[in-house]
Formats: structure tokens, C-alpha cells, sequence
């Protein structure tokens, strides 16, 4: 009947209906006891909103204030970032289709892209040879977690070791860096243990990665 003490039928009267009505500091809130859940565990936790899931300027301005990067799945969403404020480096550039220009963009900007398949990968060797410094890249690797139907249409797969000749390749790339290992195994999944799975696998080749 309301929303932090303005009674809805106030707030309909006043804008119309439907209206979508966004808490502050409820998002706030929540943000600060996610990030305290993971950082009072691990020493190294950086957040990063997924604009995908909302890219309201206000939102958005809202997680960055609090600390978060931004993660974003198209060049509409990374332009918006920037102008948001986020700082280039602090953008994670994600999805199944990046072009030549906004790939060489992204990375000559110190962004950090997450490759999605091979095709992508050798374009980014070949642009890499014409940037000042190494380019920070990471891959999405799909697996089976023991949730059906298994994703699979992006990144790289575990089991038939794509992902690791993937790892592979970046490692023997002199303008390459491999600074991350990205999975998302679907939505909706109330399994933790499908999460487990998916971080023991995840964890296997970051140890494989660092011998």
C-alpha cells in the first residue's frame, strides 16, 4: 500500500498507471550486503553491474557510486557507460557479437572483453598486433553443471577441452593477456550444487592456467 511511507495510490494519481517505482536505498542496501558476503570471504571481490539488466542512467549511477564497473553486452551499453562516467578500464565487454571496431575500440581503451568463441578470438590476435600494450581479455566457458538443458550455444565448451586450447592460444599470444575465466550456466537455477560444480571446474583451469 506504500513504498518507503508515499501510499501508491498517491504516487498513481500523481504519474499514471503502470509505474514502475525504484528504491534507492533499497538498491544500495542490497549491493552493500552482497559485496560484504563475498569480500568478508575473499580477499580480491570487485562487483560490476550488468547493465543488460537495467541501463536506467540513474541505476546505473547508482551501483557505480557504490563502487561497481559495469558489464555490458553491446556498444550501445558500452558508450552509455562511458558516459556514465566508468571509467574505460572498468567496463567488462561480454556477449556473442562484438564487430572488428568496436572490439578495437574496447581493447585499445584497456577494457576488458570477454571472448565468446574462436572467430572472435583470432580477431582479436590480429588486432592486438597494432595496439601499444597487451590486451586484457577473458573467456566464457560453458559446461555441465548437472542442469539440463545444458547452455552451450556460447563460449567455450569444458569437457571436449575447447576452453583449454582457447586458454592455450591466448597464453602463446604475445599481445594477449588472460586475466579472467567467465561462466554463466543459465537462470533461474536455485542449485548451489550446479554453482559448485561450476567453480571447482572453473577453479581447475585457473590452477592448470597458473602452471
Amino acid at each position: 500500500t506504500e513504498i518507503e511511507g508515499h501510499p501508491v495510490k498517491e504516487l498513481i494519481a500523481e504519474h499514471g498507471s503502470p509505474l514502475f517505482v525504484l528504491s534507492e536505498n533499497v538498491i544500495r542496501s542490497t549491493y552493500r550486503e552482497l559485496l560484504q558476503a563475498f569480500s568478508t570471504r575473499y580477499p580480491k571481490v570487485q562487483m560490476a553491474w550488468s547493465y543488460k539488466t537495467n541501463y536506467l542512467d540513474a541505476v546505473c549511477r547508482i551501483y557505480h557510486q557504490e563502487g561497481a564497473w559495469a558489464e555490458v553486452v553491446s556498444w550501445f551499453e558500452y558508450e552509455k557507460a562511458i558516459s556514465n562516467g566508468v571509467d574505460p578500464r572498468h567496463i567488462i565487454f561480454n556477449g556473442p557479437y562484438k564487430s572488428a571496431e568496436e572490439l578495437r575500440v574496447s581493447l585499445k581503451n584497456g577494457s576488458l572483453v570477454h571472448i565468446d568463441h574462436f572467430d572472435e578470438l583470432y580477431q582479436i590476435i590480429h588486432i592486438s598486433e597494432d595496439l601499444p600494450g597487451k590486451a586484457k581479455v577473458a573467456i566464457r566457458i560453458n559446461m555441465d553443471t548437472g542442469i539440463y538443458p545444458q547452455w552451450e550455444r556460447f563460449g567455450f565448451n569444458y569437457e571436449n577441452g575447447e576452453a583449454w586450447t582457447a586458454i592455450n592460444r591466448i597464453m602463446n599470444s604475445p599481445n594477449l593477456e588472460l586475466v579472467g575465466l567467465h561462466t554463466h550456466i543459465g537462470t533461474y537455477i536455485m542449485s548451489t550444487s550446479a554453482y559448485a560444480t561450476a567453480t571447482y571446474k572453473l577453479a581447475e583451469l585457473a590452477v592448470r592456467t597458473e602452471r
